[in-house]
């Protein structure tokens, strides 16, 4: 009988517990819940950056150029690393002899990546690679768009 009372008390104070958790977490609201969300799935990939001796947005500081220190989000892209270029896709035909993607940085459109850039500045990098998603580009964006973000655009 003894045992049978101390397992209900004991059941009855973790399901206050969990209770008060859930009302708890009913307080916040969506956008807060969706914000938590968001810094926890940054703080993970953070960590995971680090093991690979990156900074917390999965840029290599030390490296040579823009397109080296951007290497981890190319994922499949080919890379030139002589001359620092890189090829999303083949856009190449009769017509057009464009290689090379369009670089996007703070907004202003590149050929090719800037040579003199502060690698520590930069916060989002995001690869264009489908047609649907460069047409806004038009012809100079064919080969592929590299958007960068540093601190300066994100103030």
């Amino acid at each position: 009988m003894k045992k049978f009372l101390l397992l209900s008390i004991c059941f009855l104070i973790s399901f206050n517990t969990i209770a008060q958790t859930k009302i708890e977490a009913k307080e916040l609201t969506k956008k807060e819940l969706r914000a938590l969300k968001k810094q926890k799935a940054f703080e993970k990939q953070k960590v995971r950056y680090e093991k690979r001796g990156l900074n917390a947005w999965g840029i290599n500081e030390n490296a040579l150029n823009v397109v080296m220190a951007i290497r981890e989000h190319l994922g499949s892209a080919r890379i030139d690393t002589q001359r620092g270029l890189v090829i999303i896709r083949q856009s190449e035909s009769l017509t057009n002899s464009q290689a090379y993607p369009l670089w996007i940085i703070d907004g202003q459109q590149y050929s090719f990546p800037p040579s003199s850039m502060a690698l520590q500045n930069i916060r989002e990098v995001t690869i264009f690679e489908s047609l649907a998603e460069t047409n806004k580009w038009g012809q100079q964006g064919r080969a592929g768009v590299i958007q960068i973000k540093t601190i300066n655009s994100l103030n």
